[in-house]
This record gives C-alpha cells, structure tokens and sequence, in this order.
C-alpha cells in the first residue's frame, strides 16, 4: 500500500512539468510554422511588389505554391488550420496582412489561455489583446504581418 502511495505521489508531482513540456513542444512548433509561413509570404512580397490575394483555410495562395512548406495545409499544433488573410478584417481584428489559426469543422482551436499567452510571450509581448499576436472574436490566433 505503501508503495502504490508513493507511486501516486511521484505521478501528481510529474504532471505539471510533463503539461509545461507538451505547451512548450505545441508553442514551438506553432512559433516555427508562422516564421515559416511569415518569411516566404515576405519574400514573395518584396520580390513582386504586392502581397498575395486573400485565401481560404488550409489553401495555399497560388502565389506561393512553390514557396510555403506543405504543414500550411495541415492542422496547426494547437489545433484549428491556417489561412492567409489580406486587405480584410482578420477575425474581428483589422490588419493589412496576418495569418490565422482559425477553427475548421471538427478540429477546433486550442482555448487554453496559458498555452496562447506562453506563444505570445515567446513572439510578442505576452497580452493577448494588442501586439502582433491577438485572439480574434471567434477563438481564432491571429499574427498580424502587417497592420
């Protein structure tokens, strides 16, 4: 009985440290995709003069087919999708230019507000409410490229 407590013991006092690793893990790789995804659709701008017409979710601009990795097309590490937005409000936030991780059709975005607030910290300023990374109206993350 003894042992079957410590046992316990041990387990509860590893699940914080395993929850931060795993926020951790998720804040990264969400922090490389939008880097990612961020530089080529700079590039793409700088070279040609404009910025790409406004997408769909998980579609790549045709502008950039050969330029965006293929996890634009997948589900983000916080769940929900990527869209590319241009020149229209981005989730209720207005921005010239931003990416988004928006909810899709069973796949909803993360709603743990310590997770987005650690990525925020990580890019940005860590509030949630102004800066490049913000929450938009419908839970969606929003990077703003350009305001």
């Amino acid at each position: 009985m003894v042992v079957v407590v410590i046992i316990g013991l041990l387990a509860a006092a590893g699940i914080p440290t395993y929850r931060h690793i795993t926020m951790r893990a998720k804040v990264t790789a969400l922090e490389n995709d939008l880097r990612q995804f961020s530089t080529a659709i700079q590039t793409y701008t700088t070279q040609n003069g404009h910025w790409p017409a406004d997408g769909d979710p998980q579609v790549v601009p045709p502008e950039l087919v050969n330029s965006l990795p293929a996890s634009f097309s997948s589900k983000s590490p916080i769940g929900g999708v990527y869209k590319w937005n241009y020149d229209v409000s981005a989730d209720g936030i207005t921005a010239k230019a931003a990416l988004i991780v928006q909810t899709s059709s069973g796949n909803p975005v993360s709603d743990d507000v310590e997770l987005l607030t650690m990525l925020d910290k990580q890019m940005d300023d860590g509030d949630l409410n102004n800066g490049t990374i913000q929450t938009g109206s419908t839970n969606s993350l929003v990077f703003i490229i350009e305001k």
